[in-house]
C-alpha cells in the first residue's frame, strides 16, 4: 500500500512534526480523535493536543527526543494524556518514529491511540480481582481479628470476677494487655479497609525524590526515636514518572516502617534512586535495612496475602504495596542474607527516557 493510502487509512492518528514541534501533516484520524480540521492543526505547535499542565513537559520532551532521536515502538510508548478541540481531556498511547533527512527537514511520526477503553477495561479487571482476593482472605482477617478479640474477652472476664479490693497494679496490668489488643484489631481492620476502599486515583508526574523528602519529613522523626539511622542516596533531577503520588507514598511509608520494624535495637536505613542503567526510560528506589534479614523460605512467601513475622502484622502491607506498584506497570523485587539485612526495589518507567 504506498505511503499516502496507509497514512490516510491508519486506524490510529498519526501526525507527522517537525524539529520544533511544529506540526506539519495529520490523518483523518487525528480529526475525528481531536476535533480539529486539517486546517485548523497544521503549522501549529503540537502542545496544542496537549493538556496546559502538561505543555512545558512536552516542549522539553520534544527537545530531549531530537537531541537524541529514537524510534519508540507502541508496546513500549508511554501513557498520557492529550486534549480535544473542547477541552476534554483523555489517555493516550503514543509512539513515535524518527524520520531524518527528508525534504522537509528531520522529522518525526507520531501514532496516537486513545487508550480510554483499555483503561477502563484494566480497572474493572483489577476491580474484579480486588473483590476476588477480599473474598480469598475474608476467612484469614476473621482469624487475625478473632486472636486479639479472645485475648480481650478473657480479660474482660478476669477484670469482671477480680474481688473489689484487688491492688489497681494488677487491675492496669489486665487493661494494658486489652488496649494492646484492641490496638491490633485496629490495624487489621485499618489495613482491611485501606486495601477494600475505592478512589479515584489522580494520575500526574511525580518527583521520585521529592516524594522520598515528604516521606521522610513525615515519619522521619519517628523512625529516628530508636535509634535506626537514615541515609540517602537519591540521584536528583530524575525524570518524572507518571502515578498516583499518593499511592507510591503508601508503598514507601509501608517499606520505610518494615525496614525500622526489621531493625528494634537501630540500624541504618538507607533510601536510594537512579535511572537503571541498562534499562533506558526506567528508575528505582531501593529501601535498604541492617537487620538481621529474610531467610530464603521467608523471601519467597514475602509478597503473599497474609504472611507476616511480625507477632501485630497483618499480612497485607506488602502484597498491597507490590499490586499498587504493577498497576504503575512497574516491579517491586526483594532481596536479602540472613545477617545481612534486606532491601526492596521499585523499578518505574519515566516519562522522558534518559542514558542520552
Amino acid at each position: 500500500m504506498p505511503y499516502e493510502e496507509y497514512f490516510k487509512a491508519a486506524s490510529e492518528a498519526l501526525i507527522v512534526a517537525d524539529h520544533k514541534g511544529k506540526i506539519l501533516e495529520i490523518n483523518p484520524k487525528t480529526e475525528r480523535l481531536f476535533g480539529y480540521s486539517q486546517e485548523e492543526l497544521i503549522g501549529q505547535p503540537i502542545e496544542l493536543l496537549v493538556p496546559a499542565s502538561l505543555r512545558e513537559l512536552h516542549r522539553n520532551h520534544v527537545r530531549d527526543y531530537f537531541d537524541a532521536p529514537r524510534t519508540r515502538a507502541m508496546g513500549l510508548g508511554i501513557s498520557l494524556a492529550a486534549r480535544r478541540k473542547d477541552g476534554g481531556e483523555f489517555p493516550v498511547e503514543i509512539s513515535l518514529t524518527y524520520a531524518p533527512g527528508t525534504q522537509r527537514g528531520d522529522l518525526v511520526v507520531a501514532a496516537i491511540t486513545d487508550i480510554t477503553e483499555r483503561l477502563a477495561l484494566e480497572r474493572d479487571a483489577r476491580r474484579i480481582e480486588t473483590l476476588t482476593s477480599l473474598g480469598t482472605f475474608a476467612a484469614g482477617i476473621a482469624h487475625d481479628l478473632n486472636n486479639p478479640l479472645q485475648v480481650i474477652r478473657s480479660r474482660c472476664e478476669l477484670v469482671l470476677d477480680m474481688p473489689t479490693n484487688t491492688p489497681a497494679e494488677e487491675i492496669n496490668e489486665d487493661l494494658v494487655a486489652i488496649h494492646r489488643q484492641a490496638q491490633r484489631a485496629s490495624r487489621i481492620v485499618e489495613e482491611f479497609l485501606k486495601l477494600s476502599r475505592q478512589r479515584e486515583k489522580l494520575i500526574e508526574p511525580v518527583d521520585i525524590d521529592e516524594l522520598v523528602d515528604r516521606v521522610l519529613l513525615l515519619i522521619g522523626d519517628h523512625i529516628r526515636k530508636r535509634g535506626t539511622v537514615i541515609q540517602t542516596n537519591l540521584a536528583r533531577n530524575l525524570p518524572p514518572v507518571m502515578a498516583d503520588a499518593t499511592a507510591l507514598e503508601r508503598v514507601l511509608i509501608n517499606l520505610l516502617t518494615n525496614a525500622h520494624d526489621a531493625m528494634p535495637h537501630g540500624g541504618t536505613l538507607t533510601v536510594t534512586s537512579g535511572l537503571i542503567p541498562d534499562a533506558l526510560g526506567w528508575l528505582y528506589l531501593t529501601v535498604a535495612d541492617t537487620g538481621r534479614g529474610i531467610d530464603p523460605e521467608g523471601l519467597e512467601k514475602v509478597f503473599d496475602l497474609l504472611y507476616t513475622t511480625k507477632t501485630s502484622g497483618s499480612g497485607l502491607g506488602l502484597w498491597l504495596s507490590r499490586r499498587i506498584v504493577q498497576e504503575h506497570e512497574g516491579k517491586l523485587d526483594a532481596h536479602s542474607e540472613l545477617g545481612k539485612g534486606a532491601s526492596f526495589t521499585i523499578r518505574l518507567r519515566t516519562i522522558e527516557p534518559s542514558g542520552k
